[in-house]
């Protein structure tokens, strides 16, 4: 009768046993599972404070619009070649990009509106991106000078670009009139001066007609950028339908013109009379001109 009462014992023991641990595991885990979810709540509950937080500081002025540093302020272009001033506004929020032409003090864009009766501005902008990009078309030289991009903040900020605009200009040597020699060979050199971004093209004429150097024998046409824009019109041996105005025409440059004339044979005196006149000038006495100068001033 012991004996069983102990073996019941022993087996309440171990049922009692068993349902205590099943019982702490379950706790465990509802405890664990209630703590992270408790975790993840105090996570979302300070992100949102935190955006809460950051809207509020940027409706209270706290994070201020700024320029970004690395912007160009100086852009030189071509006359005629499209130009683009850079400005790229960090932070904007709800904020106002203009464009003002600072020599006149005239509003070009505001936002993404024009107010310029001239098409030539437009104000370039993509919502991803932080830049508000002035294009001004076929700048001239009276498009040069300072523009300003400003921002809507109190006070306002500003940033100011300035915009060079380099009128280039071509010469072709030996000009305005050159004479040659039936049979000779006729030899123009074009020189672009004063340009700032390489030559795309140059167009050569002939009594306003595009030489077509490609199809027509003896003619060649040579264009480089280094170390500066030359471009040379080569005619193997000249005839007299070859006389009349040349003119070399650049991609980004003012053309220029030369008279050339063919000779049969003949030595016109204007020609003889040119040449020595141009050598005389050239190789005349330095008491010469010095007495020529002061004649001039005594008779004025």
């Amino acid at each position: 009768m012991s004996q069983t009462w102990l073996i019941f014992i022993m087996s309440v023991m171990k049922y009692s046993i068993c349902l205590s641990v099943t019982f702490g595991t379950l706790f465990a885990l509802l405890l664990t599972t209630t703590e992270g979810v408790g975790v993840q709540q105090l996570s979302k509950t300070r992100h949102y404070h935190k955006t809460l937080s950051f809207k509020r500081n940027v409706l209270d002025g706290d994070i201020q619009p700024y320029f970004d540093s690395g912007t160009l302020t100086n852009i030189t272009t071509t006359a005629g070649k499209t130009a683009y001033l850079p400005c790229r506004v960090r932070h904007l929020g709800d904020r106002t990009v203009s464009w003002i032409r600072r020599k006149d003090l005239h509003v070009l864009t505001v936002g993404r509106f024009v107010y310029s009766s001239s098409d030539k501005f437009q104000v370039i902008h993509r919502d991803d991106r932080d830049d508000w990009m002035l294009q001004v078309k076929y700048p001239q030289r009276e498009d040069a000078g300072q523009y300003e991009c400003q921002v809507s903040t109190v006070p306002k900020k500003s940033m100011f670009i300035t915009l060079n605009v380099v009128v280039s200009k071509a010469e072709i040597l030996g000009g305005p009139t050159i004479y040659i020699n039936k049979d000779s060979a006729i030899n123009l050199t074009c020189i672009i001066q004063e340009s700032p971004l390489p030559t795309d093209y140059v167009f050569w004429y002939h009594n306003n007609r595009v030489i077509n150097y490609e199809a027509q024998a003896g003619v060649t046409v040579k264009t480089q950028n280094d170390p500066r824009a030359t471009s040379m019109l080569w005619i193997e041996k000249a005839q007299p339908i070859d006389s009349g105005n040349y003119t070399c025409f650049p991609s980004n440059a003012d053309p220029a013109g030369i008279a050339v004339h063919v000779l049969n044979g003949e030595n016109p005196a204007a020609m003889q009379h040119g040449k020595q006149s141009s050598s005389a000038r050239e190789y005349l006495p330095t008491n010469y001109l010095w007495i020529g100068i002061i004649l001039l001033s005594q008779q004025r």
